[in-house]
């Protein structure tokens, strides 16, 4: 059976519904894996970046815009109809991703610096690359990976 760790970051719209900001995913046993990065009503558009999304939207993932946190069990069933889906951290106790990266493999304590340099261990997407890659769910997912394939 095929595992994948998924990671989605949100915001909130004007109705307090949850919309897909960033998601990324990947295989449990690989390093096969894919990010997104949504651009919503919410925040201001430009011609390059609604052509873009369009492009995307049509041609790529088929994720609306308007697709929220609450729908992310739904989509992923209905893209995989045998998935079982499991909040790691409510189903299996992962630590948030603030404390994981500072779980005892990944920190060694007489450098302090390796809060940073842990963070910088895992890819991240173009956009973080020069902002802080724990925001970004490409770095996440890898973290995540390690902590699950540890602890699983």
């Amino acid at each position: 059976m095929a595992s994948a760790i998924l990671d989605i970051q949100c915001i909130l719209d004007a109705n307090f519904k949850y919309l897909i900001k960033e998601m990324s995913i990947v295989d449990v046993h690989s390093r096969a894996s894919q990010h997104w990065i949504f651009k919503h009503t919410q925040t201001p558009y430009t011609i390059k970046s609604k052509a873009v999304n369009m492009w995307l939207f049509r041609n790529y993932h088929q994720l609306s815009i308007d697709c929220g946190d609450e729908e992310k069990r739904r989509i992923i069933q209905d893209f995989i109809p045998e998935v079982n889906v499991v909040d790691m951290g409510a189903d299996l106790g992962c630590p948030r991703l603030n404390q994981l990266y500072r779980q005892s493999d990944y920190v060694n304590n007489n450098n302090f610096n390796c809060m940073k340099n842990c963070k910088l261990l895992f890819p991240c997407c173009i956009y973080h690359m020069d902002l802080d890659h724990s925001q970004c769910t490409y770095n996440r997912i890898f973290a995540l990976q390690r902590w699950f394939i540890n602890n699983a």
